[in-house]
């Protein structure tokens, strides 16, 4: 380095004598010290040894530090307490070179640490200054502060690994951190386990309170995943109402099922948004592995298997541990949504009718419709097999709309005494221009409006929004009837009967099971009964089974019945008039 320019020569015609810049240059450390002190970035006269001899004002602004509080200090004064020590970090000596401390040897960013505790991050530069012989004497030092640009970038790669939602790690980062564990386990010898949560009814509260209510509430959600969790587990959200837990350091599936059954409690606490409590529940997929040649996507694939046969066994709440018997036959669920878009115009879709009794002497009132899919290759598949990909797929609309059109047109040609029970998923209803479909359908099957019944969940009265209740009116001023399905089944009832014009509830299946057996259960039907009679309400039980059954239901006051014990659901029923089905003893 050197301060030394070569003599100007003098303007012709000009005055003689020296110039004023040589004037300013005759004191090459005058001039230095004014460059030096006056620079807008942080600069330091180091010593070989990495000792400070000098330092400008921008460097103490820089570190938060005082002249006085730097100079005599060695480098290392400035080093990020979280970092590997610079003299531990591995290089090659130059033969032949005085060696340098290893702080000057860093050139590049490098992190930092202020007086007060914070994080800078600086590009470190320098400038070696030589004695006479060639020796190193001293090295100019320049930090230049990179902080704001090195956290713009820091949060550029954190948005595309963080949900924006929740603030869980996203589907992205998952692939990383589930490969890094099995790395670690093909070391250590050590499982890898994964619990795959799907939320149950998600979408009924989603579409009746509105998407803003659902965001609250999948926060909510993923603040229970993340304090809930321990410190070696990794909470991400997958999408949708779709989250998954990593668990690194399980011993065993026991072990695995109690974190499950952990999760499953922190989430049967009520949520509240905007003043309502809502009760949810999880189903969940579970898989083990002890990672010497599993994947992450296989990993992935057995959890979600697993999850789909908790869904399709026992329909909320229930937690499957994957079997790898059964991996081989799950259904491909990316190929059965991209089916499922083309079955409705291929005309595989099909109707099942399951009969509605009076209780006391087994007449014929009505029916169920009840879709089904018949599968080019997979034969018959029932609405538990393809009603999720439905929903992934946004098809529910779709298929509840031909399910409304065929219905009506089945009924039409049936006894003019019968009626027909229609399922509306809570989407649907909630759309625009749904009580035109209802009025179209009528009118395009000459079916009496007074002869459909439409079937809501206990949800979707319950969180209804102001589209679906004005939806109802409409349909409900036309002579349609509403049923409100699964009975006082995790909801209050009460307040469901009283925010729509409800004509029918159908007790759960669930409780009709153990009626005779569970004295718990029987009471609590009879009060189902006694508050559907008092508010003058037809009441349907669902899931009988047995004439035990049939006979304390007409005991207690039921009086209209739907089960295996009076007909299974089956193709359209004949046009002529359905003889009365009698019970089996």
């Amino acid at each position: 380095m050197s301060l030394s320019v070569p003599p100007t020569p003098p303007t012709p015609g000009g005055p003689s004598g020296p110039r004023a810049v040589d004037t300013l240059l005759a004191d090459r450390g005058q001039l230095f010290r004014a460059l030096f002190l006056s620079a807008p970035i942080g600069k330091a006269v180091v010593a070989v040894d990495g000792r400070m001899l000098v330092v400008n004002p921008a460097l103490c602004t820089l570190t938060g530090r005082t002249a006085d509080e730097l100079v005599g200090e060695h480098l290392d004064v400035l080093a990020h307490p979280d970092d590997t020590p610079v003299a531990d970090q591995p290089g090659m000596p130059v033969p032949g070179r005085t060696p340098l401390d290893p702080h000057l040897e860093v050139l590049g960013e490098r992190r930092l640490q202020r007086a007060d505790g914070s994080t800078l991050w600086v590009q470190q530069a320098r400038e070696l200054v030589h004695r006479t012989n060639g020796d190193p004497h001293f090295v100019v030092l320049s930090l230049v502060d990179v902080t704001d640009r090195r956290r713009a970038e820091e949060d550029l790669v954190r948005r595309a690994l963080t949900d924006p939602l929740t603030g869980l790690p996203n589907r992205r980062s998952l692939t990383d951190r589930l490969q890094h564990a099995l790395n670690i386990s093909r070391r250590r010898g050590g499982p890898v386990g994964l619990v795959y949560l799907d939320l149950d009814r998600f979408q009924a509260v989603n579409d009746s309170l509105g998407h803003e209510a659902g965001d609250q509430l999948l926060c909510q959600v993923a603040d229970r995943l993340r304090w809930s969790t321990r410190v070696e587990d990794t909470a991400v959200r997958l999408g949708a109402d779709e989250f998954l837990v990593l668990a690194e350091e399980v011993v065993d599936v026991d072990g695995l099922r109690t974190l499950a059954d952990r999760l499953m409690r922190v989430l049967d606490d009520p949520f509240h948004v905007n003043d309502r409590e809502i009760v949810l529940s999880a189903s969940m997929g579970l898989t083990l592995t002890l990672g010497q040649d599993a994947a992450p996507d296989a990993l992935l694939k057995q959890a979600h298997g697993a999850l789909i046969r908790a869904k399709a066994n026992g329909g909320r709440g229930r937690i499957e541990v994957h079997d790898e018997a059964l991996s081989g036959g799950d259904v491909d669920q990316l190929q059965l949504e991209s089916d499922l878009r083309h079955a409705v115009d291929a005309g595989e879709l099909r109707l099942f009718y399951q009969p509605i009794v009076a209780l006391a002497d087994e007449r014929l009132l009505g029916y169920e419709a009840l879709i089904r899919w018949q599968h080019p290759t997979r034969g018959l598949l029932p609405p538990g097999a393809f009603l999720e990909a439905a929903e992934n797929n946004r098809l529910t609309s779709k298929l509840g709309a031909w399910v409304l059109r065929r219905a009506c047109t089945d009924a039409a040609d049936w006894d003019p005494e019968l009626r027909v029970h229609v399922n509306i998923s809570a989407r649907h209803l909630a759309e625009p221009g749904f009580s035109e479909l209802v009025a179209t359908a009528l009118e395009e099957s000459g079916l009496e409006s007074g002869r459909l019944e439409l079937e809501i969940t206990e949800s979707t009265a319950l969180f209804a929004a102001e589209a679906t209740l004005r939806s109802v009116s409409e349909v409900t001023a036309s002579g349609v009837t509403l049923a409100l399905d699964d009975f006082g089944t995790g909801y209050s009832a009460i307040t469901a009967l009283h925010r729509l014009p409800i004509h029918t509830v159908k007790i759960d299946r669930s409780f009709v099971a153990d009626v005779v057996t569970e004295p718990s259960t029987a009471a609590l039907v009879q009060g189902l009964l006694q508050l559907g009679q008092g508010m003058g309400l037809e009441v349907i039980a669902e899931g009988i089974e047995d004439e035990e059954q049939a006979t304390w239901l007409r005991e207690h006051g039921c009086t209209m019945a739907q089960g295996y014990a009076f007909g299974r659901p089956a193709p359209l029923p004949p046009r002529e008039p359905v003889e009365q089905v009698s019970a089996p003893a």
